[in-house]
């Protein structure tokens, strides 16, 4: 894809381009009884299909392509009555049955709301259209497609799939990441910041990848995806984000949740194929051995007099105190199980232990900090609210500057 850098040298060429030709006389009207219209229109969409439609043949072995490589799946497709619609068609043509499929006419006014894969109430409608149709997969579309996120069972037996979870987030990285570890071995993963600890344990222990925890913003990663590869220093096959935002090398590290899912679908395909019918698994299973935690929660701490000044300033302040209370420094009181995280790039990273984080951001817009925690279970993530609060508040510069009250909630 196009960076906004590269969208902007084009226009100003365009505009040089188009100058010089009209001085000159050579451009005709556009316009009146003299102008010259196109004489022919590119249909982009139809190449486009026809490039998923061979990948999704490709991912699912499938050497004729004249066959029907999605035969006997059951699939759920919820575009979100966004652009992504179209796909449903395309799953239909290559043998998959899509008749619970929903929300599939665009319309511009969102009547199920805004379509969002991280959403609970999009994860929630889709859960219940595969479970009543016994779906093998769902998909969550947003709105221009190029996010996605997934429901799939976690019970598959030869004549039933059951308990339907959503496949997205550190699941769906931990999965495409499967993937990647049997086509391109020792690959590096680059994500952004907030990743877990689990995911990172499972990317680099159990699938022998690199992972390259980068900065949040999709454009980010898929920056430092592609310096990684032009340098040499590494292969990076996916550029991935916990929103669903994924961009693959093979796809031009075009950021395009189309594409994420016919990796997804392949590979269903491929185990619903290979696999005798009892012996069929989730696609859950694959990734049955990342540590996850019980608990995540995200809190936003309001700077009171909304300037970004005041932001960076008390942010500072409670990284200060965060850091010293991680390392005991400046007279602080050590806390045992926090470990300051030295290589994240992005606020403030600590472990807590046992596979559990929590981490530190300032808004870099809106006068906001952001907490986002993850822990083993609803006890311990109060535990360290409370011991947040406790260590902010003795600190009058910030509890004068933001609303602390959201942590002891």
């Amino acid at each position: 894809g196009f960076s906004k850098k590269d969208i902007q040298t084009m226009t100003d060429l365009a505009i040089l381009e188009a100058r010089g030709l009209h001085d000159t006389g050579i451009i005709p009207p556009s316009s009146g009884p003299a102008a010259v219209m196109c004489s022919e229109r590119v249909h982009f969409m139809k190449h486009y299909i026809q490039t998923l439609q061979d990948a999704i043949i490709r991912e699912s072995s499938v050497e004729d392509d004249s066959s029907l490589p999605l035969a006997g799946l059951r699939i759920v497709l919820n575009a979100g009555n966004g652009s992504g619609s179209f796909f449903n068609n395309l799953l239909q043509k290559l043998g998959a049955d899509v008749s619970s499929s929903f929300n599939l006419n665009p319309d511009g006014t969102f009547p199920d709301g805004v379509p969002n894969p991280e959403n609970n109430k999009m994860i929630e409608k889709t859960l219940r259209a595969c479970e009543e149709c016994k779906a093998d997969i769902g998909i969550m579309f947003d709105t221009d497609a190029d996010r996605c996120g997934f429901v799939v069972p976690r019970t598959v037996t030869p004549t039933s799939s059951s308990d339907y979870e959503a496949l997205n987030k550190n699941r769906l990285i931990a999965l495409l990441s499967v993937i990647f570890s049997n086509t391109s071995p020792g690959s590096t993963i680059v994500t952004d910041s907030t990743t877990s600890e689990g995911l990172s344990d499972f990317i680099t222990n159990n699938l022998g990848l690199v992972h390259n925890r980068y900065l949040r913003g999709y454009a980010n990663v898929i920056g430092k995806a592609k310096e990684i590869t032009e340098s040499g220093e590494a292969i990076a096959e996916m550029a991935i984000e916990t929103s669903g935002h994924c961009a693959m090398r093979e796809n031009g590290y075009l950021d395009d949740g189309t594409y994420t899912a016919v990796k997804v679908i392949g590979l269903l395909s491929r185990i619903s194929r290979s696999s005798n019918a009892d012996d069929r698994v989730s696609l859950l299973d694959l990734i049955s051995d990342m540590k996850e935690m019980e608990v995540e929660k995200e809190v936003r701490l309001n700077v009171l007099d909304g300037s970004i000044q005041t932001t960076t300033q008390v942010f500072g302040h409670i990284a200060n105190i965060v850091e010293d209370a991680c390392t005991g420094g400046n007279g602080s009181e050590k806390v045992t199980e926090w470990e300051l995280d030295s290589e994240n790039l992005e606020g403030v990273r600590v472990r807590t232990g046992n596979g559990g984080f929590f981490m530190l951001r300032r808004s870099l817009h809106d006068p906001v900090i952001s907490i986002m925690v993850e822990g083993t279970s609803p006890h311990d993530v109060q535990t360290f609210f409370e011991r947040l609060y406790n260590l902010l508040q003795r600190n009058k510069e910030i509890t004068g500057a933001v609303e602390l009250s959201v942590l002891q909630n």
